[in-house]
């Protein structure tokens, strides 16, 4: 009897595959509004300054598989505009330094989503890789280009306000990315993504030579988030009832 119903319950399982299976490719294209942020600031040794509201852009093409109704893999090729602003009066002398770090990204990410005929919420989590194309910054003292002298720890002499600072910033960085959202099919193989984005970079943003003590120096991570939206279209390889 225990056989039986063991083939009983085999049979159902298997005729339910096709149903479950539902394998697709979907190709796509997003872009994301961000808030990033850069903790532990490097000043090389300098004075700390305030804080200030920064904001960048992200865009991306990207390539996703469903190896299941409910379970896939998606690869992403991005590029973001990341950074930190800050400003500051110190002494009746007005301090601004904007920073901008120009990234492309590799994300490897896990996808989940929950059933659905018209929308389904997602959520991914993995890795991303950063790879720095060119750090640039703004720095004044009273609306001018401070020109002072700063040192690397190799003792090599530069402007505190040089426009092209990407040699201060290291060029690789890994960051642990969760997205959570919902995928709405607009007709028949065009889904409409959105939802929020969070990245913490695991890596020291400095160069070895720019990890200049600040009384103790720490490290240096970026952080951003925003909310992002995109389209796909659907390749649909699995088997409908």
């Amino acid at each position: 009897m225990k056989k039986i119903y063991s083939l009983v319950i085999l049979f159902f399982l298997l005729s339910g595959l096709p149903v479950m299976s539902q394998k697709q490719l979907y190709i796509g294209a997003g872009g994301t509004g961000l808030s990033t942020w850069i903790t532990n600031q490097n000043n090389y040794g300098l004075f700390e300054m305030d804080y200030a509201m920064t904001f960048g852009l992200g865009g991306n093409f990207n390539l996703g598989y469903d190896f299941t109704k409910n379970i896939g893999l998606k690869i992403e090729v991005g590029y973001t505009k990341l950074g930190q602003n800050y400003t500051d009066n110190i002494n009746d002398t007005a301090y601004i330094r904007h920073i901008r770090l120009d990234y492309i990204q590799l994300p490897l990410l896990f996808k989940f989503k929950t059933n659905g005929e018209v929308a389904r919420f997602y959520l991914l989590v993995g890795p991303q890789f950063g790879f720095l194309l060119n750090a640039k910054q703004t720095y004044l003292k009273n609306d001018e280009p401070w020109e002072k002298n700063i040192k690397d720890l190799k003792e090599n002499t530069y402007k505190i306000s040089e426009k092209t600072i990407t040699d201060r910033f290291s060029s690789f960085d890994v960051y642990a990315r969760l997205d959570l959202g919902v995928d709405i099919t607009l007709v028949q193989n065009l889904i409409l993504n959105a939802g929020i984005s969070i990245n913490y970079g695991l890596m020291d943003i400095n160069a070895t030579d720019w990890r200049i003590p600040q009384n103790n120096y720490k490290a240096s991570h970026s952080i951003y988030g925003g909310f992002n939206v995109g389209l796909c279209y659907v390749f649909d390889f699995g088997k409908k009832k």
